[in-house]
């Protein structure tokens, strides 16, 4: 199956940072993978302008066990930049080994996995990301149902030796129809340090 559309700038640094788990500068655990949900847009980047037109192809392929994805990103000035993905299933999960490759040529992998146990209700991933200069970012994220809601755990090492720890205890009001969250970051070294 090949799937061809066009994209935002926006869209396309969200997926690529997001699916590469890559850190510019000092990462947080806030910031680090999201799932399924969407990337949250912060104040610093809300007023950035669009960087130019550009278009994005997608092959996708589904294997015995699994499947493969290529995308490739050409903008106005001729540059492009690519994604390949082979993702496996297995039988508490998935893995998933990625490669981008960047409009210098430089490339970063990345090597992640998922562990679900539906009965216990607990979901583990495990990704480490291997930027072009060799240096590693490694993430772990811990997700378990609770009896009215989940808890999660994330923690991250940054290229640079920082850490980051992100706790988060949800709960969900049936009569009210609210959920209520209650999440709590911490960083070594602390921003600004």
């Amino acid at each position: 199956m090949i799937r061809i559309r066009q994209t935002s700038p926006l869209a396309l640094a969200a997926a690529v940072a997001v699916s590469l788990g890559l850190a510019l500068g000092s990462a947080t655990a806030d910031a680090g993978e999201r799932g399924a949900s969407a990337p949250r847009q912060t104040a610093q980047h809300a007023n950035k302008a669009p960087r130019g037109d550009y278009a994005r192809h997608t092959e996708w392929q589904r294997t015995d066990n699994g499947y493969t994805r290529r995308d490739t990103w050409r903008g106005e000035n001729g540059r492009t930049a690519s994604r390949s993905d082979v993702t496996t299933r297995t039988d508490s999960g998935y893995t998933r080994d990625s490669t981008f490759t960047g409009p210098n040529g430089q490339t970063a992998t990345r090597s992640a996995n998922v562990v679900s146990d539906r009965e216990a209700g607990t979901r583990t991933r495990e990704a480490v990301t291997t930027l072009p200069d060799g240096r590693a970012r490694s993430m772990t994220d811990s997700t378990a149902r609770t009896a009215d809601g989940y808890t999660r755990q994330t923690s991250i090492t940054n290229p640079n030796g920082g850490t980051a720890q992100r706790d988060v205890q949800a709960s969900y009001d049936p009569e009210a129809k609210t959920w209520s969250r209650a999440v709590s970051v911490d960083r070594n070294p602390p921003p600004g340090e």
